[in-house]
């Protein structure tokens, strides 16, 4: 298994790069690798929008969550506005993702000294 099968030429992951590393890496042609990852974003968005939480072990969990109303303030001009009741979707990080992330700012920041 190779370490990396992400290239990191691009500061933005996209479908169209994700596609193309599954065509390069697992062999599929280019419109069913572009098909694979359309379908798995869209059987999250459905788990999200029926309120099931998605979870991708050592990567994080996507839930869905209800904010309250609230009353907001535009800064511009002061005045009140009811912001509505809406749902939002938080993501959780994985602590193994978490861990691998601080343990490599730690070496990258120990090998700038």
């Amino acid at each position: 298994m190779k370490e990396n099968y992400i290239s990191l030429e691009r500061k933005t992951v996209t479908r169209e790069h994700l596609s193309g590393v599954i065509k390069r890496e697992i062999g599929l042609n280019g419109h069913s690798a572009a098909a694979l990852v359309d379908q798995i974003i869209e059987l999250m968005v459905q788990a999200i929008m029926q309120e099931r939480e998605v979870q991708i072990r050592l990567f994080g969990s996507f839930h869905n969550c209800k904010k309250e109303a609230r009353v907001g303030r535009n800064p511009k001009t002061m005045a009140s506005a009811v912001i509505p009741e809406r749902r939002v979707v938080r993501f959780k990080i994985a602590p193994s993702l978490k861990r691998r992330i601080n343990e490599n700012v730690n070496y990258i920041m120990a090998e700038e000294d």
